[in-house]
């Protein structure tokens, strides 16, 4: 005989759209659950993460009413975890109680559950975090049998559950099995049974785990025909049911309260081992994946492939400093609200900015595996949106002052300082130190951060898009060995970028690069200020913010090295949304240079083809307006974006004209249904000609100013 644990965890991101949810609600959350109250031998433990609860009650309320009878007739039992799922390692202590805490006056108030064990987000796991779910009245959690491997743990010590503590505060941990994950629900019913027998010949009356996404089970691809229509599910309920004398359910709490555990455990930093290898840079992408299949090939993986550990979570944020900084605007924003817990009087509204911040805690945009990730832009908007609008909560409450503040920080937590500059109107964020570049441009009253971007990098997985099928599904096959193309060509698009996609960052080319070699990083910088330091010095005044920028750099050309000294003052306006871009150049060589000086500024649209975001250029008609599109055009002053969406008008004039190039930055990504091309953000780069005789002075201005339409 053989005890059986089923664990089931739902989860959509904070800032999904409505109709995927719908129809996962419909393919996979309600036939799931509807065909359970089918088989009321069949037990499963659940977790839906806040944000579905919260979803399910304004859109599908019946689907509580399913709840409430499986869970009077015994069949379900309810998880707890982070509200709205969390990294708990990548958020404050009081957060983690914070977010563990509301989903279980949300649990109680709503089916009068206190669930005992919690979800943990991506089964990312750092020692510490024990203590922390004990004091949270949590008796147990679930982990992958990978986690208590690389802890020195055999597969035969597996079937069961373990204790583990920290400061002397316990915690059950159960480990799902592998082999069973990887089965269900992609091998015959059958198969999976004969797992089952395995593990009860050799480890009777002891446990079986199982426990993962439950869209596995009508959401992944064709996982809907295979569960439903194929009824792979109802038979795999109907086999546990006849086999019910041998092949016991429970629940994870009934577990606890019926067997002893195995034995004290402590499990190191980790995830699951796909985790660990997609946090990998792309060489080591690449190399743990030749290592696997070297133990597979030579018939060592099953003695020695848990051996094989890639990185851990955090690694996100050095891998790409898009999330890092997303995960420091939170950090920020956190700070903020907590200074003011003692000094405003309106918990009220203080409650909202928290709870807004909950919701940019949501680990989906911040990380990159099989899903999207962080690749989906409307994620990253919908986290960047939850902070914007909790800051400007702290602005009205008193933690931004009406003249607007400056300061020189350390923001990404990389050894060098940040100045950010901050009003009741916008955020400007600064990065001396890469180019004297704008890195985040938060408009707080539309919610929105328009240097929401993403530089196109390689990923490990790109190799494969050579050998990519536009194919259909394959039984048998799980989602992580799926190689498949939404579009043809997209080699073409694999351009990897040097520097990040951020704004104010200059180019010095010659004049005759094409707008081509601009867009698939096919030319050659002449010049050293890219992402190279600049020095800074900041100023306030009554109606205005400077931040004063210079680097003495130069011009490598065919005949010689020049010294070149270029200066970029900033003026962000305090009562208006303003930024005034003042450029100075300095020839301090004895010889005449000229060179191109574009100065690149990045727009994030969330979209490349919508009618509702479109450039425009005076006295110029487009003929294609698109985010999308390509083009260049000469002696232009001013240009801009509409977008209807956000009722906005970005509007940038120029002291003098100058030749406008555009174009999309897309990348290449691999999601759950195959390879795909994905628009990031739109470039706009004015060049300039510049022809300096020695010790020749040079100067324009950029103004960027934002309109309600």
């Amino acid at each position: 005989m053989i005890n059986f644990c089923f664990g089931i965890h739902n989860h959509q991101p904070v800032g999904n759209f409505d109709a995927v949810i719908a129809n996962a609600y419909k393919r996979c959350y309600l036939p799931f659950i509807r065909l359970l109250a089918d088989f009321p031998a069949v037990k499963v433990t659940l977790h839906n993460t806040g944000v579905l609860w919260d979803w399910f009650g304004e859109n599908y309320p019946e689907y509580f009413e399913y709840i409430e009878k499986l869970l009077a007739l015994g069949q379900l039992e309810l998880l707890g975890g982070g509200y709205y799922e969390p990294i708990l390692p990548a958020i404050f202590d009081s957060h983690k109680k914070g977010q563990i805490n509301k989903l279980s006056v949300y649990l109680k108030e709503k089916f009068s559950v206190t669930p005992r064990g919690m979800w943990m987000a991506e089964r990312v796991w750092e020692p510490q975090l024990a203590g922390l779910l004990a004091d949270c009245k949590m008796e147990y959690t679930i982990l992958d049998d990978t986690h208590f491997r690389w802890a020195g743990l055999t597969e035969r010590q597996l079937d069961g559950y373990f204790i583990t503590e920290e400061q002397h505060k316990k915690l059950s941990l159960f480990p799902i099995s592998k082999e069973l994950r990887y089965a269900i629900p992609f091998k015959p019913v059958g198969e999976v049974i004969d797992i089952f027998k395995r593990i009860a010949e050799r480890s009777p009356d002891k446990l079986a785990v199982y426990a993962d996404d439950g869209e596995k089970f009508g959401i992944w691809p064709d996982t809907y025909h295979l569960c439903y229509e194929e009824k792979w599910l109802g038979k795999f309920f109907e086999e546990l049911s006849k086999n019910a004398g041998w092949l016991r359910m429970a629940f994870f709490s009934e577990a606890i309260d019926e067997f002893e555990p195995n034995g004290r455990v402590y499990i190191p930093t980790s995830s699951y081992a796909e985790m660990g290898q997609w946090s990998l840079p792309p060489a080591g992408f690449i190399q743990f994946e030749e290592l696997e299949n070297w133990l597979k090939d030579n018939e060592m993986y099953k003695d020695f492939g848990y051996l094989v550990h890639g990185g851990f979570w955090r690694c996100f944020l050095t891998k790409y400093p898009e999330a890092n900084n997303m995960h420091k605007k939170m950090y920020r924003v956190a700070v903020k609200i907590d200074s003011l817990k003692n000094r405003t009087t309106e918990k009220k509204q203080l409650a909202e900015a928290e709870d807004l911040l909950y919701q940019g805690q949501c680990n989906c945009p911040y990380w990159h595996g099989v899903f999207g990730g962080l690749y989906l832009n409307h994620l990253r908007y919908a986290t960047y949106n939850r902070f914007i609008r909790a800051e400007a909560i702290t602005d009205k409450l008193g933690a931004l002052s009406k003249n607007g503040n400056i300061e020189v920080t350390d923001f990404d937590d990389d050894g060098h300082e940040e100045i950010l500059v901050e009003t009741k109107r916008l955020n400007a964020y600064f990065s001396p130190r890469r180019g004297g570049s704008l890195f985040e441009l938060d408009l707080k009253s539309k919610g929105i951060n328009l240097l929401d971007t993403m530089a196109r990098r390689k990923e490990g997985y790109h190799h494969k898009l050579s050998v990519a099928k536009n194919t259909g599904y394959s039984s048998g096959k799980s989602i992580h060995d799926r190689v498949e193309v939404k579009e043809e060509g997209l080699e073409k698009y694999l351009v990897y970028d040097w520097h990040n996609r951020v704004s104010f960052i200059e180019h010095i080319t010659t004049n005759d690069i094409t707008l081509e070699q601009l867009a698939f990083n096919k030319y050659r910088e002449m010049g050293d200020f890219i992402m190279e330091p600049f020095e800074y010095r900041v100023e306030k005044s009554h109606d205005r913010l400077t931040v004063a920028m210079s680097r003495e750099g130069h011009i490598y050309q065919p005949y010689g090295t020049h010294d070149l000294v270029v200066k970029k003052n900033f003026d962000i306006y305090v009562n208006r949304p303003i930024i005034k871009a003042t450029y100075t150049m300095e020839n301090q060589s004895d010889e005449d240079v000229n060179f191109a000086f574009g100065v690149e500024l990045n727009w994030a649209m969330l979209t490349g083809d919508s009618p509702n975001r479109r450039y425009y250029i005076e006295n110029v008609h487009l003929k294609d307006k698109h985010m999308r599109s390509i083009g260049e055009n000469t002696d232009v002053k001013l240009f801009g974006i509409k977008d209807d969406y956000h009722k906005l008008d970005i509007r940038i004039n120029l002291s003098e004209p100058c030749l406008l190039r555009r174009f999309p930055i897309e990348t290449v990504n691999l999601s759950e249904s195959g390879f795909e091309r994905v628009y990031q953000s739109s470039v706009t780069c004015p060049f300039f000609d510049i022809r300096l005789s020695p010790w020749q002075k040079r100067k324009f201005a950029i103004k960027v100013e934002f309109f309600d339409l």
